[in-house]
């Protein structure tokens, strides 16, 4: 066996001032490469997981909530031998499952049945998957035997019918391996080279190496772990051995200390209002255990650990400041479950017990008033690995947004909003008509409507998803937004979709 420990300390002064004291680790067994992640003498993760150690197999029981099921998760589909790592949905029906060694799923009528379309098997694995249209897909992970400095994408154009060779994405130190990868429009996008804090980004497509540019996040090489929230605004929001927030796609970040002491996993801020987020974590060694933070300031300052848990958070989904998801677990003991709130953290109900990790949660809009939420793990104890996927339909709290006819309008159009003069709350109403050219040439449009102030800076995103056809009505709130920040005034709301832009302006009387 072969061992290599990189050890990196920084100092935080703030009320209290310690130590971090971060390691990871590179061992060789049996011709395969394995990263151990750590801090403070606490295990985060290993990578890959499908390997022979097996960690504190044993089952702890101190389960927060009242365990009543809030919602209706269904096991959709599970498949022996694989870790299934990352899902992404472009629509109710078509959507892709990646795994540990080398797989990838495609589904075609809303996870009833999948289909293989790639499985090379050992030494690769890939754990990131974007489907920026039913046929265009990309998937990222690394080669195991291949450069321990390099991680891999490849794309698909046809659906997963064929694939490119590897496009191999290089670091000048570290662990290059790649993990989560997302596209903000055809030609803008990023993949994370999380076990060394930072990503690669590209402004031309990334259809070959030299349309990717690498940006160190992280300047100790202090590695994310857990769910990124990508925000078609430019918002990018990662944690992990730091807090970090880019604006700008990924071309320029801010690092922070970690919510918590130990480590963070996980994140998630609202796409409406960036001032709420959570992130989660935890560790499988020696101390197995989870917490959930939460932030009303964009992430200045963070609650203590809102709970505890058995095991450690690897994905966050909030909708508003009260509705949210959770999910993990610890593989090599064979326990996770999906956890959900309603008071924004404070307390969480057990939605279901999965017997396996999750990694990874997705949503996707069925209509104007539900969408259909995807989490996907696996199980990697006695019993071997069993990847596995669950699915659950809700009500979509995101916005309040609401279809208010069914007539399909012939125009777009921006409606004044009403009441106006207001406080605290008004309505805006808009129409979208069928795009000549659909983005995704499917019917449904890309929508984003936002409120600014007299400054032209950004108040709220009220609307930011992908919507047919439809006359829509959502309410704007000063209750969504700190007081301080939103005085008494005039201010602007402005709705983007396809080709077609409007700004209006309203009054604002306290």
């Amino acid at each position: 066996m072969k061992k290599v420990i990189l050890i990196f300390c920084l100092l935080f002064s703030s009320n209290l001032t310690f130590i971090l004291a971060q390691t990871y680790s590179i061992s060789t067994e049996n011709n395969t490469k394995f990263i151990t992640l750590e801090k403070n003498s606490l295990t985060n993760s290993i990578l890959p997981l499908s390997n022979s150690k097996i960690l504190n197999n044993h089952i702890q029981n101190n389960i927060p909530g009242d365990n009543i099921s809030m919602y209706n998760w269904t096991l959709y589909f599970t498949s022996a031998g694989k870790v299934f790592k990352d899902v992404s949905f472009v629509n109710p029906q078509v959507g892709y499952i990646v795994t540990e060694l080398g797989a990838v799923f495609k589904t075609t009528n809303g996870g009833i049945n999948w289909v293989t379309k790639l499985n090379l098997g050992f030494p690769y694995y890939w754990y990131g998957v974007f489907a920026l249209t039913p046929d265009t897909v990309i998937i990222s992970g690394f080669n195991d035997q291949g450069n321990i400095y390099s991680g891999v994408v490849r794309w698909s154009y046809n659906g997963g019918t064929t694939w490119t060779s590897d496009i191999n994405l290089y670091l000048t130190g570290g662990v290059g391996w790649l993990d989560r990868v997302h596209f903000f429009n055809q030609n803008t996008g990023v993949v994370m080279a999380a076990t060394s804090g930072g990503l690669h980004y590209t402004t031309n497509g990334g259809k070959d190496s030299t349309g990717w540019t690498y940006v160190q996040i992280n300047s100790d090489l202090g590695w994310f772990a857990g769910s990124v929230d990508f925000q078609s605004s430019g918002n990018i929001y990662a944690s992990g051995i730091h807090f970090a927030h880019s604006t700008n796609f990924g071309l320029n970040w801010a690092t922070f200390p970690p919510a918590d002491a130990v480590f963070d996993g996980g994140t998630d801020f609202l796409d409406y209002n960036n001032l709420y987020g959570w992130t989660g974590g935890g560790s499988i060694s020696p101390t197995v255990a989870g917490w959930v933070h939460r932030t009303t300031d964009g992430g200045t300052t963070w609650s203590d650990r809102l709970n505890t848990f058995s095991y450690p958070i690897r994905a966050l989904r909030f909708f508003n400041t009260n509705t949210g998801f959770i999910s993990g677990g610890n593989v090599y003991s064979e326990a996770g479950w999906i956890y959900s709130t309603t008071n924004g953290g404070l307390n969480w109900n057990l939605d279901v017990n999965t017997a396996a990790e999750m990694f990874s949660i997705n949503t996707v809009n069925v209509g104007s008033d539900s969408m259909d939420v995807w989490c996907v793990g696996s199980t990697g104890g006695a019993t071997g690995y069993n990847g596995k996927a669950y699915k659950t339909r809700i009500g979509n709290p995101a916005t309040g947004i609401k279809n208010v006819s069914s007539v399909t309008p012939s125009n777009y159009f921006l409606y004044q909003n009403y009441p106006n003069p207001f406080n605290p709350t008004t309505v805006i109403r808009f129409q979208i008509s069928n795009p000549e050219n659909g983005i995704l040439k499917t019917g449904i449009s890309p929508v984003v409507l936002k409120v600014y102030n007299i400054l032209g800076k950004e108040v709220a995103t009220l609307v930011n998803e992908k919507l047919v056809p439809g006359v829509y009505e959502v309410p704007f709130s000063i209750n969504q937004i700190s007081l301080n920040q939103i005085p008494s005034g005039i201010y602007f709301y402005k709705l983007q979709t396809d080709n077609f832009s409007e700004t209006k302006k309203m009054l604002l009387i306290k």
